[in-house]
């Protein structure tokens, strides 16, 4: 009788014990996850900023890249020597009304 009271308090022991195994790794996965996320989240702000960044460096390249790419197809297209040609060149001086 005392073997069998025994044997019933170890096993009940024994679950005890393997519930708590389960809870605790269940709550070490359920921290990792939660690390995961927000180490995502935080480079997925990281890359957003640096894509900004890259962005805002770019664009004054391309922009100006542009920008010469045209006046160099309009001075190619205009005969030598034109008036609005030496006009669009100089830098103006007087302020028209």
């Amino acid at each position: 009788m005392y073997f069998r009271f025994g044997a019933a308090v170890v096993l009940a022991v024994l679950v005890a014990v393997a519930g708590i195994a389960v809870e605790k790794r269940c709550l070490t996965l359920r921290r990792a996850l939660t690390r995961e996320h927000y180490r995502y989240e935080v480079l997925r702000d990281l890359y957003a900023r640096q894509r900004l960044r890259t962005q805002q460096l770019g664009a004054p390249a391309r922009l100006f890249e542009a920008l010469e790419s045209d006046r160099r197809e309009l001075i190619a297209r205009k005969p030598p020597g034109s008036r609005r040609e030496q006009i669009a060149s100089e830098p103006s001086t007087s302020t028209h009304e």
